[in-house]
């Protein structure tokens, strides 16, 4: 008896050619610009929304540093790049922005890339879906011929029927180990895109006795002694001088005063607990940022509201150095503190100091992590000479590839140590460069 089976034969699976639309990755943009990582800098969205229209648009071969420059930091088309590194800067903390977006979001399914080295945007597809396997054509099998020894036709028919019931089930187990490896090479894939970089692990060890040890991280922010001009004192200016619209709407402006002009005290108002530093408030910005990534809550107030019991109580970081006396209290017997306006001593060998020039162009911070043993708690310390100093510590304490070369240079148990950093940066139109370590010291 000759019988005759069908095979179905898969193909191999073909790579999916499909372009992301622009829709698509403008609606993928708009999700990134509200995410966390994101709507805390204007100017971070800006940068990122700019990159990403012109690539768009089909300009992304031609955007040049002093192009976005121009563009987005409103230089001057002539502006020197290497004096002024701005693009550069931003470019990097957008990449940083995007990459931990892209760790803390499980539903997108387009990836929005700066490739580093370029400024164009780079737009492809995450997760793709396995394509599903399709049945290749019918092919007819030869006959299968009789065996060597007799067989009864009931034989030959329970035979037949037994390889046509076990052709389809091999098939369905062959598809399934198909599925199975199929996925493993994705989840392999996924992990090894995920699996946080050498960076990243020093960067959370040394981040971990903030984040582990409470769900609440005080921040304690300096508070500059700053004065402004009252009511009653612009009211006597303006009777002899004329206002603009806008001072007539109530805007305050600069009142024009010469050194030998007497000022009343009537005239002036201390402003307590009102004003930031745009130094101590983008530290505070790329610090709310980390620990918004781990769902940690900040309760951030002016150290005239910060009490020693509260430092006990809670992880802390004090923002800022000669406007935050907790800064200076903190540092007061560490191997690194503050001396005078503009110096940073190193109290074990006083012949080394770091002093900022008159200027601010070239100036210095320090980074401290001081861990309490009897509470569990920690003291982060981020504060520098002037606030471009300062910025400058909130860089680096929220870089992770800064901490990973800092760490490199401790002990191997320095995650259980006291740690404190001295920083140097130059100051380029009021924006600090990616800062260097000058003098490091654990204990």
């Amino acid at each position: 008896m000759n019988l005759s089976v069908q095979v179905v034969r898969p193909p191999d699976p073909e790579e999916s050619s499909e372009v992301v639309s622009a829709p698509e990755v403008r609606k993928t943009l708009s999700a990134i610009l509200q995410s966390p990582p994101f709507r805390t800098s204007k100017q971070i969205q800006q940068l990122l929304q700019f990159l990403v229209l012109e690539t768009l648009a089909g300009n992304g071969e031609t955007l040049k540093e002093r192009i976005i420059g121009a563009s987005v930091f409103s230089r001057s088309p002539d502006y020197d790049t290497n004096a002024d590194p701005i693009v550069r800067l931003r470019v990097a903390e957008v990449r940083k922005r995007l990459a931990l977006y892209y760790q803390t979001t499980g539903e997108e399914t387009i990836l929005i890339g700066i490739p580093s080295g370029s400024f164009k945007a780079v737009f492809e597809w995450m997760n793709k879906a396995q394509l599903p396997l399709q049945s290749g054509p019918v092919r007819r099998t030869e006959a299968i011929p009789p065996p060597a020894d007799p067989m009864t036709p009931v034989m030959q028919h329970e035979i037949a029927t037994l390889d046509l019931k076990s052709s389809p089930a091999k098939f369905r187990f062959r598809k399934l180990w198909i599925a199975i490896a199929a996925s493993l090479a994705i989840a392999t894939l996924a992990t090894l895109r995920y699996l946080p970089s050498p960076e990243e692990r020093a960067f959370n060890k040394f981040w971990s006795p903030v984040i582990e040890n409470s769900n609440t991280v005080l921040v304690g922010m300096g508070n500059n002694p700053l004065y402004e001009l009252s009511n009653a004192g612009e009211d006597e200016y303006y009777k002899n001088h004329p206002k603009t619209r806008f001072q007539e709407m109530g805007l305050h402006p600069y009142i024009p005063l010469t050194p030998e002009a007497p000022i009343d005290g009537k005239y002036i108002n201390p402003a307590t607990d009102i004003y930031l530093t745009i130094g101590d408030a983008v530290a505070l910005s790329n610090i709310e940022y980390v620990l918004a990534q781990r769902h940690d809550k900040l309760d951030v107030r002016f150290v005239n509201d910060v009490t020693y019991g509260d430092i006990r109580q809670s992880p802390t970081v004090l923002i800022g150095a000669h406007n935050n006396i907790w800064t200076l209290t903190m540092t007061e017997n560490l191997r690194f503190g503050f001396h005078g306006h503009s110096t940073i001593v190193d109290r074990v060998d006083p012949r080394r100091q770091w002093t900022a020039n008159f200027d601010r162009s070239e100036t210095y911070g320090i980074v401290a992590r001081i861990l309490n043993p009897w509470n569990g708690k920690v003291v982060m310390v981020v504060g520098g000479v002037g606030y471009s100093g300062t910025r400058a510590a909130g860089d680096f304490i929220t870089n992770p590839e800064s901490i990973s070369k800092m760490v490199d240079s401790l002990p191997k148990d320095w995650e259980k140590k006291n740690i404190e950093v001295v920083l140097h940066t130059t100051v380029k139109n009021q924006i600090p460069s990616a800062p260097d370590v000058v003098a490091t010291y654990s204990w």
